[in-house]
């Protein structure tokens, strides 16, 4: 059987048609919901302006016979009759009030007069209908004779054989004693006229037997379309009395459906068309057009390349149409558009990992090496938060330029996106993959000109290698970023994968992405101290604060572990302000027993690009009533040089303030002695990888030598941290250096250690 398919504009027909059908569906449909509502609600409007008006009749005729029984017990003769305890007396002067009732009030339809004595006992009546005779409705007499009814009076409806009656109630005299006065009505004319009111045919049905009463028309309207109410009337003891009945005719309202519903299925009808139609346009003009347009193109191009130039022409329209090159090209450029990213004109990830999936398949077919370096930008965050998106796109932009400068024509680079990027090395090994990414840290050392800053940019690194660190795109770039997670804590910034950490690296970064908690007073965070001794006299010059976090299982974090997911999270700022104010705070006891002691506190670049840092500083101050030569600020060289201009702005605010600056790990950030010589610090400390072993490194010792010399020919002081020997102790001494720092005076302690180490250490400290 030939399989059914559709074009695109046959599905889009037949789509919209459909969309029609279910739309004019949708429309029959809402339209007998409507009906049937509007069924419902004509019903229960009609019952209750039914039961509205029956009342209204019920208490005319009750009020109506009340006032009347009042005027019977008022006249004399009535009273002079009742006296007389005469029956016959007293039945013929009820008779001719009776007739005077049809007179005075018509309204009330009083039918019959009764008057009983307090047991009940029938002592006079007079009565219109031969139905009457007797008690008629005794239990409204029982009622009014009830101990809950001082007043005598009673009201309601009741039937007498299959009569229905309207009857009120009053006491003869003062007290029900005395005996009743009982008025009978006959309610059915009245209820009858209910239906004239409300200009609807009625019928009055009792609970047994046929109708009472039913309005002409009745039988027209109930055979039509109409609804019926109903209103029941009840005894006192719930006991149907009367079933009133009203029909409402509701071909006026159905007409009036229909025509809202014929209307509606015409708009449906009209708007199907409509959409068809524009659908039919559309088509023509955005596919099928520029389809002939391509067609005319080949057919001209395969006519004018076959020298059939007059052929060529007849097929020409008058117009002018893009060449059969000019779609070539731009059908090259579309496909350039997939593969590349728009920003830089890398490749983007979609050519990347194909990319990684043809050589994996070489490799199958014919074993090779290749490397993948993952590489990412250190703080370009930065740059976007603090100079803007457009900033930062023109700094991606440079950097990919060095990049691609070092890279071989056979080598694929490509944007991940944000500030990471991927290069594939084929036919590398390690060692060759590691000259690469040398190459291109160093290509980032010198400053970037971005609109008018001076910014610079250093990259991490991380390196796999196939096949040894995996066959598939997942697998090498997951371990890429794995080894780029362990270039980070690394200078220079590169690193291969090492398989015996990814199990370590993993767990590590799925529990400090999730782990630093927003509230900071809840992280198990504490400060330790490490002195810095002056290197002349052996006393202090102020403590260095280190930040630590002991996690739940014991472990103990370095800042270089949780000091950049708290940058990247956002919450380095509250991070910041709580090691100030803990650092004053403890700073504040130490201070009790070492009067003039300095804490030496160091400060992220992202806050280093808060304006309201000083105000966080100085608000720490005035909590713990400290000066401000009680803090030393450090900012490390390479954080400054990311962005001189601003870091300048804010180090003025804080030296203005009376703070004291030092830049921390000189000689690692290629800062520029133009900016240094602008930067208001008091002093530099020079970077341990230089100290630790000058002495059997010629060439450390000449760069701290002449870092020494620099910082006091510009004025400032020099501090050289890891300081581990006796040794380096001397040749520093030698050298100049004004003060130094690390295991050779011990390692770092905690407040209550310091307390100790200060009480204890200062005389032989002093004797070094």
């Amino acid at each position: 059987m030939k399989r059914f398919q559709l074009n695109l504009l046959s599905g889009l027909v037949i789509s919209i048609i459909v969309l029609g059908i279910i739309a004019a569906a949708t429309t029959l449909f809402t339209t007998r919901v409507y009906r049937d509502l509007s069924f419902d609600f004509q019903r229960e409007h009609t019952a209750r302006l039914l039961e509205i008006k029956v009342k209204d009749v019920l208490d005319m005729r009750e009020e109506g016979a009340r006032r009347f029984g009042e005027q019977v017990l008022a006249q004399g003769g009535f009273q002079a009759a009742l006296d007389s305890r005469d029956s016959t007396r007293l039945s013929v002067e009820l008779d001719s009030q009776l007739h005077q009732a049809g007179a005075l009030m018509p309204q009330a339809g009083i039918v019959g007069l009764n008057v009983y004595d307090r047991d009940t006992g029938l002592l006079g009546s007079a009565s219109r209908s031969s139905g009457l005779a007797g008690v008629v409705c005794p239990e409204l007499v029982h009622q009014a004779r009830a101990v809950d009814r001082p007043s005598g009076r009673a009201a309601g409806l009741c039937r007498s054989g299959d009569q229905l009656y309207q009857a009120v109630i009053l006491p003869l005299a003062d007290t029900v004693e005395s005996g009743h006065l009982q008025l009978v009505s006959d309610p059915v004319p009245a209820l009858a006229a209910v239906g004239e009111v409300l200009g609807l045919p009625v019928r009055l049905v009792p609970p047994e037997g046929e109708a009472v009463h039913v309005s002409p028309g009745w039988d027209e309207t109930v055979s039509g379309n109409a609804v019926v109410s109903v209103h029941t009337l009840t005894a006192g003891n719930a006991a149907v009395l009367l079933r009133i009945e009203a029909a409402g005719s509701l071909d006026t309202l159905l007409q009036r459906l229909g025509q809202t519903n014929t209307r509606l299925i015409v708009v449906v009808i009209a708007i199907t068309l409509l959409a068809v139609a524009i659908a039919l346009w559309f088509v023509r003009y955005s596919v099928f057009k520029p389809l002939r347009e391509l067609s005319y193109q080949f057919r001209r191009g395969r006519m004018v390349e076959g020298g059939q130039e007059d052929g060529a022409e007849a097929l020409d329209s008058g117009n002018a149409p893009v060449s059969f090159h000019a779609l070539g090209e731009l059908y090259e450029t579309l496909q350039d558009m997939a593969i590349r990213d728009p920003l830089t004109g890398t490749y983007n990830r979609a050519l990347l990992e194909d990319r990684l999936k043809q050589l994996v398949a070489e490799q199958r077919r014919e074993p090779a090496m290749a490397a993948i370096l993952l590489i990412d930008m250190v703080r370009f965050k930065y740059v976007n938060d603090l100079l803007g998106h457009h900033t930062g796109d023109l700094l991606l932009k440079q950097v990919v330029g060095r990049m691609a400068a070092v890279l071989r024509e056979s080598d694929t680079l490509a944007r991940l996106g944000g500030d990471e990027f991927t290069v594939i090395l084929p036919d590398t090994d390690s060692e060759q993959a590691l000259q690469v990414a040398e190459k291109i840290i160093q290509s980032m050392e010198d400053d970037f000109e971005v609109e008018g800053h001076k910014l610079s940019a250093s990259v991490s690194i991380g390196i796999a290698l196939m096949p040894d660190h995996g066959q598939d795109v997942d697998t090498l770039l997951r371990n890429a970023d794995y080894a780029m997670y362990t270039a980070k804590k690394r200078q220079p910034g590169c690193a291969v994968f090492d398989p015996n950490t990814a199990a370590e690296i993993k767990a590590a970064r799925l529990t400090l992405d999730g782990a630093l908690n927003q509230d900071i007073e809840r992280n198990d965070l504490f400060l330790v101290y490490q002195p810095v001794l002056d290197i002349k006299t052996g006393k202090i010059s102020y403590l260095e604060a280190l930040v630590r976090w002991r996690r739940p299982d014991g472990r103990l974090l370095m800042p270089d572990d949780f000091i950049r997911v708290a940058e990247q999270s956002g919450l380095i700022r509250q991070l910041t302000e709580w090691i100030i104010d803990t650092a004053c705070r403890e700073l504040l006891f130490l201070q009790q027993a070492n009067p003039g002691l300095r804490i030496g506190i160091n400060l992220s670049m992202h806050i280093l690009h808060d304006y309201n840092l000083a105000e966080l500083i100085g608000a720490a101050l005035r909590r713990h009533r400290l000066e401000p030569r009680s803090l030393l600020f450090e900012i490390t060289e390479t954080e400054v040089m990311m962005d001189p201009e601003q870091v300048i702005e804010i180090l003025d605010q804080l030296s203005g303030m009376g703070f004291e600056l030092s830049i921390d790990d000189f000689g690692t950030g290629h800062s520029s002695l133009v900016y240094l010589k602008r930067l208001p610090v008091d002093s530099l400390k020079v970077d341990k990888s230089f100290v630790s072993d000058m002495e059997t490194d010629d060439d450390n010792a000449s760069i701290v030598h002449a870092t020494i010399d620099l910082a006091h020919n510009l004025g400032l002081s020099v501090t050289a941290e890891g300081v581990e020997s006796r040794q380096v102790y001397e040749s520093l001494k030698k050298m100049g250096c004004d003060s130094y720092q690390g295991y050779y005076i011990g390692e770092p302690m905690d407040k209550t250690g310091v307390a100790v180490w200060l009480h204890e250490g200062r005389e032989v400290l002093h004797g070094l």
